[in-house]
């Protein structure tokens, strides 16, 4: 069964925590939506999530994740509660490096066991 365009936007290609390193797919915003901004993120660029938080679409509709970064800093909303202007979340893809190095460690323990140390 496909999706339609209206269920498929609210779908999160990947939940994000803050200090995870996130690359921007998709940086093609519309010409009026770029005065609200005073940094936009840039395709191939990687980025570091500072939140995730329930957002609202261009329309001033709820219902998108916003994602915050720690490199861009945007003014706030003209809209109650007036938070700051972030950026969907569908525009980030988890950094396949970060995933991979993070499952590496894993396995390593926080003390060599007195046996091995030498």
């Amino acid at each position: 069964m496909a999706l339609s365009k209206l269920d498929a936007r609210f779908i999160v290609p990947a939940m994000y925590l803050p200090g995870q390193k996130v690359v921007c797919v998709d940086d093609v915003f519309p010409e009026a939506i770029k005065k609200f901004y005073w940094k936009l993120p840039v395709k191939g660029v990687t980025y570091t999530v500072r939140e995730l938080i329930p957002g609202i679409d261009i329309r001033g509709e709820a219902g998108e994740m916003c994602v915050y970064l720690k490199e861009l800093i945007n003014p706030c909303s003209d809209k109650p509660p007036y938070p700051e202007r972030g950026f969907r979340a569908e525009r980030f893809r988890p950094l396949e490096t970060d995933t991979e190095e993070d499952s590496r460690l894993d396995d390593v323990p926080e003390e060599v066991p007195e046996h091995i140390a030498i």
